[in-house]
């Protein structure tokens, strides 16, 4: 009969802890969807819908800087794209809002155990799962005409909420700001 030590069964352990906590979150992923009747080409300037554009959907509270950097980073994208920023939406083609949000769910990883090949009933080690809890965070960029206030584009972003990227909030603001807004306009 062959028997794990305990040196084998933390070595073990130190692995499967390492790959745990090398698991790195997804990349940021957008998608959009839009007004499949609206012609795009007509529209020029933009406004926010009123000065405090942000929808918070989450029970938490938001930094005061997320309101701002995604207004920074929406006005340079949507600027480099050619539309010009007014200042009063009765003076714009189109009214821009935001919406974040979470989700949070378990993510379970089981770990099969290994067999002794001598003693099949036995077990060098057992099989092994492990449960986190996993938050993830979405941004939400809404287009509507200025006149009617229709809803005619929308964009969101979703990406895991680790450490790393709470820590570098700014970063992941713009990036996910950037893929949002590479769909819009919508092609012809």
């Amino acid at each position: 009969m062959i028997t794990s030590t305990p040196k084998a069964l933390i070595a073990i352990a130190a692995l499967q802890l390492l790959a745990a906590c090398a698991v790195r979150e997804a990349p940021p992923v957008a998608y959009s969807d839009f007004d499949r009747g609206t012609d795009f080409s007509g529209y020029h300037t933009f406004a926010w819908a009123r000065p405090d554009p942000l929808y918070n959907a989450t029970a938490q509270p938001v930094t005061p800087n997320l309101q701002k950097n995604l207004m920074r980073e929406t006005a340079a994208t949507l600027t480099a794209k050619g539309f010009r920023q007014v200042e009063k939406p009765d003076d714009a083609d189109l009214v821009v809002s935001f919406a974040i949000g979470t989700i949070d769910s378990l993510q379970v990883n089981n770990f099969p155990g290994r067999s002794n090949p001598i003693a099949s009933s036995e077990l060098d080690y057992p099989e092994t799962s492990e449960i986190r809890e996993v938050t993830t965070g979405a941004i939400s960029i809404e287009i509507f005409t200025a006149g009617s206030m229709q809803r005619i584009w929308t964009g969101w972003a979703t990406t895991g909420l680790t450490l790393d990227v709470r820590a570098n909030a700014e970063a992941t603001t713009k990036e996910m700001v950037t893929l949002i807004l590479a769909q819009f306009p919508p092609p012809a």
